[in-house]
């Protein structure tokens, strides 16, 4: 479905529907301090780098408490937005059994 108005972006339309990007800074920061291993060691060996498999676009609504949690993970331990909204979806799936797709998408019949 396509989105429209604006609401902040890395990208823009061109005026025969192509898209430019605008150059991108990615300012990583170290926390510093020690990090709480036990929650978030587990899921940091399944968080994926930023260039790895295929991927889609998905557009969904969330909580905005649940965007404020999110937006305070990736800031504070360095993970991207895509990676942690993967991982918690997969476990998700994992936890109801749905089968597991092909690097293309598909799932087979069980």
């Amino acid at each position: 479905m396509a989105q429209t108005g604006k609401r902040g972006g890395h990208s823009s339309r061109t005026s025969d529907g192509g898209r430019t990007s605008k150059p991108r800074t990615d300012a990583r920061t170290s926390t510093g301090g020690p990090v709480a291993a036990a929650p978030t060691e587990g899921l940091t060996s399944k968080l994926e780098p930023r260039r790895g498999p295929v991927k889609v676009q998905l557009n969904t609504w969330v909580l905005a408490s649940t965007e404020a949690r999110l937006k305070w993970l990736v800031k504070n331990r360095g993970f991207t937005v895509t990676s942690v909204v993967d991982v918690a979806l997969q476990e998700l799936l994992d936890r109801y059994d749905v089968p597991v797709a092909d690097p293309d998408g598909r799932i087979g019949e069980r």
